[in-house]
C-alpha cells in the first residue's frame, strides 16, 4: 500500500473493514476557495490536526442511472438519498491499493455509511491509477454489503479535491475543509475543470458542537446544504448535452 493511502485504522473518510459507520449529524458550510487558508488558521487554533493523516488528496466516482435520479435527489434538496461511489487516496494513485466502494446514506442532516475495499486488478483505467471494477466485481462488493446489484447505474462524473483534517478526540468531532475540487466526465476521457464555489466545511459529530466551535457564523459562514456531486454533475455533463468536448 502506498504511503499516501490511509491505513484500516482509520476510523472517518479512510479506509475500514467492509463495515456499516454509525449515523452522525453533518454540517457542511460554503465557503469561498480565497478564505480557505483563514478559515484553516481559525481551526487549527482550536482543534488538534488529525494525527494521522491531517491532509490529502481525495479521488471519487459517483455511480448514477440514465435520468441522473442520485443528482435530482441531491439538487432538490430531497430529504432521503443515497450515493454510490468509489473511493481512491492520495495522488498519485497507486493502482495496486484498489479502491473503496461506498454507499452513502442520508435522511436530513443525519448521514451514515456503508464501505468495502476492492482489489481492481482488471477494469476501465481512467487516469493515475484509478480503475474502476468491471461489472460483475461490483455487483459482488454490493451484495457484500447487502445492497442490490445496481445494473442500472453508470459511472458519471469522478470528483477529485484536497482535504485537511482535524479531529477533536473528546467529543469525536470530525472536521475537515474540501477545496481545490475539480471534476471530470469519465466515459469521455478525463478532462479536469474547476468547480467553482466547491470548497466547504464539514463537521462531523455525534451530539452538540464543543463551544469552541460555536462562532462559525461570526466569520460569515452559514449552515447550508452543498452536494459536491451535484455541482461536478452541473459542471461537467451540460458540456457533454452540448456536443461538446
Amino acid at each position: 500500500m502506498s504511503s499516501s493511502a490511509p491505513p484500516s485504522t482509520r476510523a472517518v473518510d479512510s479506509p475500514t473493514a467492509a463495515a456499516e459507520r454509525p449515523q452522525r449529524e453533518e454540517r457542511k458550510y460554503p465557503l469561498a476557495e480565497g478564505r480557505v487558508e483563514l478559515l484553516a488558521a481559525w481551526i487549527g487554533a482550536r482543534i488538534a490536526p488529525d494525527p494521522e493523516y491531517p491532509r490529502g488528496v481525495i479521488t471519487s466516482c459517483y455511480y448514477d442511472s440514465a435520468s441522473l435520479d442520485a443528482y435530482w435527489d441531491a439538487a432538490d434538496g430531497f430529504w432521503g438519498k443515497a450515493k454510490l461511489r468509489l473511493r481512491w487516496y492520495g495522488q498519485p494513485v497507486a493502482a495496486e491499493d484498489g479502491c473503496w466502494l461506498e454507499i452513502k446514506q442520508r435522511e436530513g442532516a443525519t448521514g451514515r455509511k456503508l464501505r468495502l475495499h476492492l482489489d481492481v486488478e482488471q477494469g476501465q483505467v481512467l487516469t493515475e491509477g484509478v480503475r474502476l471494477p468491471g461489472r460483475g466485481q461490483l455487483a459482488d462488493g454490493l451484495r457484500e454489503l447487502g445492497a442490490p446489484a445496481a445494473p442500472t447505474l453508470e459511472p458519471t462524473v469522478v470528483i477529485r479535491y484536497e482535504r485537511r483534517r482535524w479531529a477533536d478526540a473528546a467529543s469525536g468531532l470530525r472536521v475537515s475543509i474540501d477545496a481545490r475540487v475539480r471534476a471530470g466526465e469519465p466515459r469521455r476521457g478525463l478532462t479536469w475543470l474547476a468547480v467553482p464555489d466547491g470548497a466547504v466545511l464539514e463537521l462531523k459529530s455525534m451530539g452538540p458542537l464543543p463551544a469552541r466551535l460555536r462562532g462559525l457564523e461570526r466569520l460569515g459562514l452559514r449552515r447550508e446544504a452543498h452536494s459536491k456531486y451535484a455541482m461536478a454533475v452541473e459542471r461537467t455533463l451540460p458540456r457533454i448535452w452540448r456536443g461538446g468536448t
